[in-house]
């Protein structure tokens, strides 16, 4: 698990230079159980997808990488030429809404799961949004209000009504309660609604991004 936060961390500081663009925006509400409502900003961290990079351009990242991390650049170079054959370095999709209060306040993010780019394909669709053990189609849904990690009760529902060049949009909706194993004893258990939407440009500069 460190090794693959590590190479998350490298991977978001390597990625092409931003364009000169909107930055996006995120919306989440919170009903039932617990009130509130917070937003967040796009950027390179807001979304990222495979779909958004050429298999030369995810090769370069790869490389980039893994150099940083001061690997034997022979097993570099034949690891990011699979890579770029596969085309999966951060999965088909994922989204984070995280509130200025960081990430211990209130942040919301849609995983890619077991999911790869003809799972999940490069254009408007609908996804079932569940927690744990997520099959292909399935996008996993983290949430944590207030310190208080939460997980789905049922499948929610996520919808993009855009998903190219230009960026990702869309709207989710689920049921979720307190997350009884990954929280303190003294946790307060709630019953929540949540929706949301996003508009999120592609946060980079590369031959698919518009």
């Amino acid at each position: 698990m460190r090794h693959a936060a590590a190479v998350a961390l490298v991977m978001l500081c390597s990625l092409p230079a931003l364009a000169a663009r909107r930055e996006g925006t995120c919306e989440v509400r919170v009903m039932g159980g617990l009130q509130l409502a917070f937003s967040g900003k796009g950027g390179t961290q807001s979304a990222t997808s495979d779909h958004w990079m050429s298999p030369e351009e995810m090769r370069a990242v790869y490389e980039k990488i893994h150099s940083r991390m001061k690997q034997d650049p022979k097993k570099v170079q034949a690891a990011a030429a699979k890579l770029a054959a596969k085309g999966t370095m951060s999965g088909p999709l994922s989204i984070h809404c995280i509130s200025a209060g960081g990430i211990q306040s209130a942040s919301l993010s849609i995983l890619s799961g077991q999911n790869t780019k003809e799972s999940v394909p490069f254009k408007p669709g609908a996804y079932p949004l569940v927690t744990l053990d997520e099959k292909p189609g399935e996008l996993p849904v983290a949430l944590r209000l207030k310190g208080v990690n939460y997980m789905l009760t049922v499948p929610g529902v996520l919808v993009l009504t855009r998903f190219d060049g230009r960026g990702v949009a869309g709207t989710f909706k689920f049921t979720a309660r307190t997350h009884s194993s990954a929280n303190k004893k003294d946790a307060t258990e709630r019953t929540i609604r949540v929706e949301g939407s996003f508009d999120l440009p592609c946060p980079m500069k590369s031959r698919v991004c518009s």
